[in-house]
């Protein structure tokens, strides 16, 4: 990770700043361990590590000319015909080999965009943009989650409410919450 840190850093004290942040130990049954790979979970460089990481497919899709658009590790490449699209698999391929990054399987989608599919918590299609039902189905289970765990409703509203305008900052219309409604579905929970 430091090489590539140091492709873009030449400053030596940020390079040790944030080697001090990448570099670590852990304790493993009183022995320790020095971890020099990966960053910690919840650092805040996480973002910037990320970004500097696949810079290398953020190049490498621009040399392709096919729409390509990434949030840290999620991206999203449409292309205008299969021969652009299969030159994009072969280079998004190429470039995680190198990075030795292997892609999940399950979050990996490759089809036509008229069918639709699921980015950030959301269903982009031709249709429009509207919110993925994985991620209606994550905030039932987490609602599920707290009512089993007794949680008072006035919490499981709050989560609701605050879900609400969350998934509907990415989208143009807006949830309409009824609390009468909001009421009837948290007891039938």
């Amino acid at each position: 990770m430091m090489d590539i840190v140091g492709k873009y850093i030449q400053d030596d004290a940020v390079l040790r700043l944030l080697w001090g942040y990448l570099r670590r130990y852990v304790s493993d049954g009183g022995e320790f361990l020095d971890i020099t790979q990966g960053i910690s979970l919840g650092c805040p460089l996480s973002p910037l590590m990320g970004a500097l990481f696949l810079k290398p497919l953020d190049d490498r899709m621009a040399e392709l000319g096919c729409f390509y658009v990434r949030y840290m590790d999620d991206w999203v490449i449409l292309a205008p015909t299969r021969w652009k699209l299969r030159k994009a698999i072969l280079a998004t391929n190429q470039v995680m080999s190198e990075l030795r990054v292997i892609k999940h399987p399950e979050k990996t989608f490759i089809g036509k965009v008229a069918r639709g599919f699921d980015f950030l918590g959301y269903w982009c299609s031709p249709a429009g943009l509207g919110i993925a039902r994985k991620t209606v189905e994550r905030m039932v289970e987490n609602m599920r989650r707290l009512y089993e765990r007794g949680a008072p409703d006035e919490r499981i509203e709050a989560y609701f409410l605050r879900w609400c305008r969350w998934v509907t900052g990415g989208i143009s219309a807006s949830l309409k919450i009824d609390e009468r409604t909001w009421s009837r579905q948290a007891k039938s929970m």
